[in-house]
């Protein structure tokens, strides 16, 4: 069961978001509560399944430079079954359904060019039911974040 998040839940997470290792002791003294409150918040939030606290990869740094965002349209197959078979290619980080001019978006990720020119023109059009693939290279991430909290 949720719970409802307050202004000091919102805070912690915020602080959390930004560096999930920080003490609590800092953490405290940042969102202004004792340490013992801040451990029972963050107790209460992650039984409630309102917050996890997750490790993030920089997937540059682990030598995955190279991100791809593919728009592809589907015939002959449910958006499902299509989605199915994305998730099993090492290499797709991300797949939407979506409504608009694709129907699905996937997010992929590379070492290098080569490798981002196979899953873009070779891997993912061979897929049954894939019957076009409008790609984008990202130049520069400039914001990335999972914005899980309020959604009000």
């Amino acid at each position: 069961m949720r719970r409802q998040l307050d202004e000091h839940d919102e805070a912690i997470i915020a602080e959390l978001r930004d560096d999930g290792r920080v003490p609590i002791r800092e953490l405290a003294q940042r969102v202004g509560l004792t340490e013992a409150t801040v451990r029972a918040r963050i107790r209460r939030l992650e039984e409630s399944d309102s917050m996890r606290i997750v490790a993030k990869l920089d997937l540059g740094s682990m030598g995955y430079p190279f991100t791809g965002l593919l728009g592809l349209k589907i015939r002959g197959r449910t958006i499902d079954e299509v989605a199915n078979d994305l998730v099993d290619i090492p290499g797709v980080i991300s797949v939407l359904s979506v409504i608009g001019r694709n129907d699905l978006e996937i997010q992929v990720i590379a070492r290098d060019m080569a490798a981002l020119n196979l899953l873009v023109t070779q891997t993912i059009p061979q897929i049954d039911g894939v019957i076009g693939v409008e790609a984008a290279l990202a130049m520069n991430i400039v914001k990335y974040v999972q914005p899980w909290g309020r959604f009000e």
